[in-house]
């Protein structure tokens, strides 16, 4: 994952990126981190370079760099793009929220808070990949958000949206090695359904917010309660 922070003061940038190698140690990843001292420099860097992550001050000693403008633009161009505001200023959130802020992280930064907004970060990474498929003849780009479940079936597997059914020549064991598995549980061995569409589950079914109930085995009932444990704590949600 690449990460970014902009802000003009230098020591936020050696405090964020002591803390992301901490992150990073206890993960075992490796993110590469960037800084830059101004938006401008920063979304010129990204018609080049794609980023992931970027924590965006809101006030620069220059009026032309504002953090709120700088950041309507990036997320225009580039809606992938996860935005953290970083302000001391909670009175500026509002907006944030015009700028489709992710989250807001006041400063000083702190570990604990640092850590939990990166592990949502890269819930919302994963879930705004995409799989490309082909329907009757037409290829469809479809999002990990918009996934329902995955059923078993000869030959392959069918993938459910909450509109639509596409017929897929890969397995569900295929799928459930490709899928991030934070975000995507084999709750039976004909079922590979996506956490964040859970409602509610009982000890032999879950349901989807479709309305869909899908089984659960008795051996993966306690798998399943920790996988889903872990997804809810980590506070992702669509």
């Amino acid at each position: 994952m690449k990460i970014v922070l902009c802000d003009d003061h230098e020591t936020i940038s050696e405090q964020l990126s002591r803390l992301i190698r901490k992150y990073d140690d206890e993960h075992q990843m490796q993110n590469d981190f960037r800084y830059f001292s101004k938006p401008s420099l920063l979304f010129q860097y990204m018609q080049e370079e794609p980023v992931d992550l970027i924590f965006m001050d809101l006030d620069f000693g220059d009026a032309s760099e504002d953090g709120i403008v700088w950041s309507k633009k990036i997320k225009a161009a580039f809606p992938r793009t996860v935005l953290i505001i970083l302000t001391a200023y909670e009175n500026r959130y509002k907006e944030g929220y015009e700028a489709r802020a992710f989250r807001f992280m006041t400063k000083p930064v702190e570990e604990k808070e640092l850590f939990e907004y990166l592990n949502v970060s890269i819930e919302e990474l994963d879930l705004t990949e995409s799989i490309s498929l082909t329907r009757r003849g037409i290829p469809h780009k479809i999002l990990l958000r918009d996934i329902c479940y995955f059923s078993a079936q000869s030959g392959g597997s069918e993938l459910w949206t909450r509109t639509d059914m596409y017929c897929c020549e890969e397995s569900l064991l295929e799928w459930e090695r490709r899928l991030p598995a934070t975000v995507f549980f084999r709750c039976h061995s004909k079922y590979l359904v996506n956490l964040t569409h859970v409602a509610k589950f009982e000890s032999q079914s879950l349901t989807l917010s479709g309305g869909e109930r899908i089984p659960i085995s008795r051996r993966k009932w306690k798998a399943f309660q920790l996988a889903y444990m872990k997804y809810d704590t980590m506070d992702y949600k669509l």
